[in-house]
């Protein structure tokens, strides 16, 4: 299959989705020594077709898009860096639900994308493992994400 290329109205709109989502809440990032973890969790719903089809993300609203982005400073200056992201999602009844993220390059920019199983109403702690490429360090992050109706 060859790699099909986005329209930078497309990516741009993907990531207004998840710029919008990360508006809504806290700054949704963890500052390390020597990186930037920044995360965000949207509904699949949010994305459109053509994005979730790009990206081969099912839309459903019994779905979640899980993006994390490792940024490493360089002075002043941050830059997106490749790395790796493991990690798992548990509700308030203790079930555990594993991730598997995968690595998206576009451009000088990498993002570690992952889909969860989510029900209207519920709330998940995320627990994650998070390493630089080139890094021994391994950045623990940890939030809690509810999802709604809509």
């Amino acid at each position: 299959m060859v790699p099909m290329r986005i329209p930078f109205v497309i990516w741009a709109g993907f990531l207004l989705v998840l710029l919008l989502a990360a508006g809504a809440s806290h700054a949704n990032e963890v500052e390390f020594d020597r990186h930037v973890i920044h995360y965000n969790v949207v509904n699949t719903t949010f994305l459109s077709p053509d994005v979730a089809r790009a990206y081969n993300i099912r839309r459903s609203s019994r779905r979640a898009l899980v993006n994390i982005v490792i940024m490493k400073r360089e002075g002043d200056a941050m830059e997106s860096v490749p790395g790796s992201v493991s990690g798992h999602a548990v509700n308030l009844n203790r079930q555990v639900r594993n991730l598997s993220f995968r690595q998206v390059r576009d451009g000088d920019a990498y993002y570690h994308l992952a889909e969860v199983a989510v029900r209207p109403g519920e709330v998940l702690d995320f627990n994650l493992r998070i390493s630089a490429a080139g890094d021994d360090e391994t950045m623990p992050v940890n939030f809690r994400q509810s999802f709604y109706r809509h």
